[in-house]
């Protein structure tokens, strides 16, 4: 077979750095707006994109060309700059995203249900933070949370935020 066939939708999540301001309400839809450009620049098909003032959802087909890594790293990188050039609030370079990232393949047939749970970031962050969300989603695509470094970073963010129960009808 010499044709190549390729479909992988990602479901990625990028946070702000710990140093960072939050995203100001007023440019987080051009934020987002931004963010897709982007990802449409690297030849990804994007479903959705929405999030809270400390982190962004996203939901795109990944090019086949390029790593995942490549991707996102482009796609932080040209919005932070674009934020710098237009918070006009807080100064120049005062936002930043974090160095590491989620991202979790979504099949086909979960795309709506990733869609609707992207829509609804207000919602599913009424009950619980942004270190709680994380840690179901590595439950629910069973990530090897093994790493050391990545277990101790969780439970110190256990250790500053409270904790607060949601269903699992967001999950």
């Amino acid at each position: 077979m010499r044709t190549t066939f390729f479909k992988l939708w990602v479901h990625g999540i990028f946070h702000i750095a710990e140093n960072s301001v939050l995203i100001d309400p007023e440019l987080e839809p051009l934020l987002h707006l931004e963010i897709e450009k982007r990802l449409i620049e690297q030849g990804c098909e994007v479903a959705a994109v929405n999030g809270t003032p400390d982190h962004v959802h996203l939901l795109f087909t990944q090019n086949p060309l390029l790593t995942l890594h490549e991707t996102i790293r482009f796609v932080q990188g040209i919005t932070q700059r674009w934020y710098h050039l237009h918070d006009f609030k807080t100064g120049w370079y005062k936002f930043k995203w974090q160095d590491a990232y989620c991202a979790y393949s979504v099949s086909e047939p979960g795309l709506e249900h990733a869609r609707f749970y992207i829509e609804k970031q207000t919602i599913v962050h009424q009950e619980l933070n942004y270190w709680e969300e994380i840690e179901r989603l590595n439950i629910l695509h069973k990530v090897d949370l093994a790493d050391e470094e990545a277990e101790a970073d969780i439970q110190s963010w256990h250790n500053r935020y409270s904790f607060k129960h949601i269903g699992k009808e967001f999950l």
